[in-house]
């Protein structure tokens, strides 16, 4: 008996000459329509995705590749520690922001984490291999050897953060100025004087260029700033960072979870939050809800940077030309974590002591 007699699965795969049939027009149309051209009206467009989807067929990205197409991917690559997706909420932020954008134009995301010193290879060979149409920047440095990289292989990328000078890959930029005049000045009518912005990457691109804009305008405030870099590697980071304020009220670091972090130790150190000590985030995550006091944070439009990025790198790849983009600026939410400035000045931090037997 055959296997396509009645009751029988018929498994062999369903073709694109099929699906043309189904919907009433040529495999070029088709093919067209799955490759992103746009000279297929809507209408008809619809009638070839519906034909597609009621045969349960899709181009076969094997043959895509062999006939010059690559695999309509972004690649996003990472140089970043395992343990990243359990304490950046960020990227996790990100990463979901990219996913509605990439599938209403059909594409996927290859996501990577890398060591460093491989970093390079993986964006050679991704391209070179054809996996992706093209690649979102993250984490980009002052000298970013991934920017000329991507130039030489004509690559199309977009970066997130503050463009590199003398690139040509656009960058995608949020609009930060109101939002620092927002944050000096609700820390001004607290009465804070002295302020310190905190950095956790003083190599990346956006660090400094934060660093020139919290300055400025603490300046134009009669604000005295002072900018600090966080000590990942310091015997207690905490400690360490707090015994370096000479004599500033407030802090706004750059991450949430740093942030959190002060706001647990700080307390054990002898500086009280917001009482001696205001601490603000420049980013925003649910981990601003579950700190005590919770944390006052930076809301960044993470989305709506996605969003853009991708829509430029599909432009890209259709060989248009691109320009940076700036998105709508963060938005300041006040919480418990900043307060009125002390009157008495900030204590002198000190070494947590061991707990007395009541304590424990």
């Amino acid at each position: 008996m055959s296997d396509t007699t009645a009751g029988a699965v018929d498994r062999r795969r369903v073709t694109i000459a099929q699906v043309a049939k189904r919907a009433g027009v040529s495999t070029s149309a088709v093919s067209h329509v799955f490759n992103g051209r746009p000279n297929v009206s809507a209408a008809t467009a619809a009638r070839i995705r519906k034909a597609a989807d009621d045969l349960n067929w899709r181009p076969n990205l094997a043959s895509r590749k062999l006939s010059g197409s690559a695999g309509r991917s972004l690649g996003l690559v990472l140089a970043r520690s395992r343990d990243t997706f359990q304490r950046d909420p960020f990227t996790m932020r990100l990463i979901a922001g990219l996913t509605e954008p990439l599938a209403a134009i059909g594409w996927s995301l290859s996501l990577t984490l890398v060591r460093a010193e491989d970093e390079a290879e993986v964006y050679r060979q991704w391209w070179t291999e054809q996996r992706v149409d093209g690649f979102l920047l993250v984490d980009v440095r002052t000298d970013d050897p991934r920017v000329s990289l991507l130039q030489h292989l004509s690559a199309p990328a977009v970066m997130l953060g503050a463009p590199v000078p003398g690139s040509t890959i656009p960058a995608v930029t949020v609009g930060d100025a109101d939002a620092t005049g927002a944050l000096l000045d609700h820390l001004d009518g607290l009465g804070h004087r002295r302020i310190a912005r905190v950095g956790d990457g003083p190599s990346l691109a956006h660090t400094g260029a934060r660093d020139a804009r919290f300055t400025a305008a603490a300046r134009a405030r009669g604000i005295d700033a002072i900018v600090l870099a966080w000590r990942a590697d310091a015997e207690d980071p905490v400690a360490d960072l707090l015994g370096r304020l000479d004599g500033a009220t407030a802090i706004v670091l750059d991450g949430e979870a740093i942030a959190a972090e002060v706001i647990a130790h700080a307390p054990e150190l002898g500086v009280r939050v917001p009482d001696d000590l205001s601490v603000v985030a420049w980013e925003d995550s649910w981990v601003s809800s579950i700190v005590r006091p919770t944390l006052t944070a930076l809301d960044a439009p993470v989305e709506e940077s996605a969003r853009t990025a991708v829509a430029l790198v599909e432009r890209l790849v259709r060989g248009e030309d691109v320009s940076d983009a700036e998105v709508s600026g963060r938005a300041l939410h006040v919480r418990g974590s900043s307060w009125r400035a002390p009157t008495t000045g900030r204590p002198t931090p000190h070494a947590p002591t061991a707990p007395t037997e009541g304590d424990r």
